[in-house]
């Protein structure tokens, strides 16, 4: 009987737990929510891109389009491995690496020239490679690191508020 008790109550806590991916999705979401990004008054929307949207945070936020930053709508975009990232700083906001894809990324990396897009991975290799934020899994959290160095580098404006709940690579 105990075991029943135990195994209904601790059945709502397993239901509620969230995937890596849902809490990667969530902090791409409300870090958007923190950044001022260059021409924030006149855009029409808050543009996230993925290299994939078919699994992943991008899956999970192409399910939740009805979302809205700062009374702006979301958008999805799927995005090839480009060949110049100063191509996509001019059509993202937000975009996101996954570990699979960093190298392919850093590759490219333009360290000289300011962008407009928020590059987020998911290692500290990709904070160590000139990277802007990583979502590094650390046991069963995930964790948000900000490079201080290449933020201040950039066109875009990450509030104290997103700073304050970060940690930071290199130190």
């Amino acid at each position: 009987m105990r075991l029943l008790l135990l195994i209904l109550f601790a059945f709502p806590i397993l239901c509620n737990a969230k995937s890596p991916d849902q809490v990667r999705s969530a902090f791409l979401y409300q870090m958007a929510k923190f950044i001022e990004f260059p021409n924030q008054q006149t855009k029409t929307s808050t543009k996230f891109c993925f290299l994939n949207i078919d699994n992943g945070p991008g899956l999970i936020l192409t399910g939740n389009r009805n979302l809205k930053i700062r009374s702006l709508p979301i958008e999805i975009l799927l995005i090839e491995k480009p060949q110049n990232l100063k191509e996509l700083s001019g059509q993202c906001d937000i975009t996101y690496i996954d570990e699979s894809n960093e190298d392919d990324i850093l590759g490219v990396w333009i360290k000289a020239d300011p962008l407009d897009t928020v590059f987020v991975g998911e290692s500290i290799n990709f904070l160590e490679s000139g990277g802007i934020a990583s979502l590094v899994q650390e046991g069963s959290k995930i964790r948000l690191y900000i490079n201080k160095q290449q933020v201040s580098q950039h066109n875009f404006k990450v509030l104290s508020r997103l700073l304050a709940v970060s940690k930071f690579h290199p130190d």
